[in-house]
């Protein structure tokens, strides 16, 4: 009993890593989009581990046209090595984030980056439905106790 249960806390742990994988792979920029107010300049990217290292976790500086700089860092390859030594086309956005109702300014790729909201979805229900299927193979032959 003890082994199936640490099985089924194994596969959870799984299902929910996959499941923040797929929503750093899917999920887009929410604050890309719009005229350029800055360029991304001293770039430096290494694997995002998070993601299955099939994604690029990126810093660099924002050199805003007015003057100010601005750090920025991206999980979900809107940078990407391939950025390295040129200057990316920046801008700033008013987006929502957590539980916050205020809005607040967040800087974005001056390219609009869609979140693909379909592939969200079916990868959480795909990983959901795998991990309800296997609890459900490691427990059905167990009697319960009279």
């Amino acid at each position: 009993m003890t082994k199936r249960i640490i099985l089924a806390v194994l596969t959870w742990l799984a299902v929910l890593y996959g499941a923040q994988a797929a929503l750093l792979t899917f999920g887009g920029e929410v604050s890309s989009g719009g005229e350029p107010k800055g360029h991304a300049q001293d770039i430096s990217c290494k694997r995002n581990w998070w993601a299955f290292g099939l994604l690029w976790s990126c810093e660099a500086t924002i050199a805003a046209d007015d003057g100010n700089r601005h750090p920025y860092r991206s999980d979900n390859s809107m940078l990407t090595p391939a950025d390295i030594g040129s200057q990316v086309p920046m801008t700033t956005n008013r987006v929502r984030s957590g539980r916050s109702s205020q809005a607040s300014t967040e800087w974005g790729l001056a390219e609009r980056r869609e979140p693909n909201n379909a592939a969200v979805v079916l990868s959480a229900i795909g990983l959901m439905a795998t991990g309800v299927f296997i609890t459900f193979r490691l427990f059905r032959r167990i009697k319960p106790v009279p």
